[in-house]
């Protein structure tokens, strides 16, 4: 028996082909599909599951510090730690040691502001300063063999001097010859060291004697051992050099803004604005830490970016991401 040829429609064998592959090609999408939706499933619990045991990867913008409370402060977690009873509710800062083991307090509110040294357990409370005289904003030296502090009699009218405090020996040394025919009311000279150790950087007011708001001031040096003031820079305040010695921060007279300029020259760079003061350089020289207005605030060096941490008092670095933050009594 004869079979008898069909001849296909032009085109068919070429569908069909294509028909094929486009089913294939959905079967693997679905599996891949299918495999991803599983994967992200788990992803999800596993974040579910991680989620009560993780610290916070963005700190909070404000701590709480009690009122009439000293305590360190945790700047990625927001954990705060009140320092010892005993010193807690009696300085109006607290200056930690480099090697993190002492604090350096002025005694808060009462007839004179002696300097004291605690260990940071609260023990071994000494007055370094003499009975009857203020001792204002002591810092340590890189070494922590040293603290340089303001003293000056407790009727607030003048500055005083600049004195060197021996830490082991208690010995110590007038390093500056200030004027005192001005009465100057409460003015700090906030003297800290230089990153090398070897000289004071402090600030001294000028012009008006009354209002405040009409005075300005100057940054001055002095080596360690006294002797010859240098000027530093013209129209600035607040100073403070970076612990890597390369940055010299300041407040500017004019406009009281924040500044940083290079210690190898160059234009000086603005990073902030306001009510300012007590600039203090966290130990790793990448952020400063400062008071504007009633609040503490930290600011990264390299971005200019600035946060809100607490409200009130001052604030010092324990370490590069901890501040021991004073909250005297009003």
């Amino acid at each position: 028996m004869a079979t008898q040829k069909v001849d296909q429609e032009p085109g068919a064998r070429e569908r069909q082909v294509v028909r094929q592959r486009r089913a294939d090609r959905n079967r693997r999408v679905a599996a891949v599909v299918t495999v991803a939706v599983f994967v992200a499933i788990a992803a999800v619990a596993f974040a579910l599951v991680r989620s009560d045991r993780s610290v916070p990867t963005t700190p909070p913008s404000h701590i709480p510090i009690p009122q009439a409370n000293g305590a360190m402060v945790d700047l990625g977690t927001g954990k705060t730690t009140p320092l010892p009873a005993n010193i807690a509710t009696s300085g109006d800062y607290f200056a930690v040691s480099p090697n993190h083991t002492m604090v350096a307090y002025s005694a808060c509110c009462s007839t004179y502001s002696p300097l004291f040294t605690a260990n940071i357990d609260g023990t071994h409370v000494s007055q370094v300063s003499p009975s009857g005289e203020d001792a204002l904003a002591a810092q340590w030296s890189p070494d922590g063999s040293m603290l340089v502090y303001q003293q000056r009699p407790n009727n607030g009218e003048y500055l005083g001097n600049l004195f060197v405090l021996n830490a082991a020996t208690g010995q110590r040394t007038r390093i500056t010859s200030v004027d005192q025919t001005h009465q100057w009311g409460y003015w700090a000279m906030l003297p800290s060291f230089s990153a090398n150790g070897k000289t004071i950087l402090f600030q001294l007011p000028r012009g008006h004697i009354a209002p405040d708001n009409n005075r300005s001031e100057d940054l001055w040096s002095v080596p360690i051992s006294g002797g010859k003031q240098t000027l530093v820079r013209h129209n600035a305040g607040s100073g403070s050099y970076s612990p890597d010695g390369r940055w010299l921060a300041y407040v500017g007279s004019q406009g009281n803004q924040l500044w940083l300029t290079s210690l190898q020259g160059g234009t000086p760079r603005r990073l902030a604005q306001g009510d300012l003061g007590w600039l203090r350089w966290s130990p790793d020289s990448t952020r400063i830490s400062y008071s504007d207005g009633g609040s503490i605030y930290v600011l990264n060096v390299d971005t200019g970016s600035a946060r809100k941490v607490a409200e009130g008092g001052n604030s010092e670095w324990f370490d590069s991401n901890t501040l021991v933050v004073a909250h005297p009594p009003s």
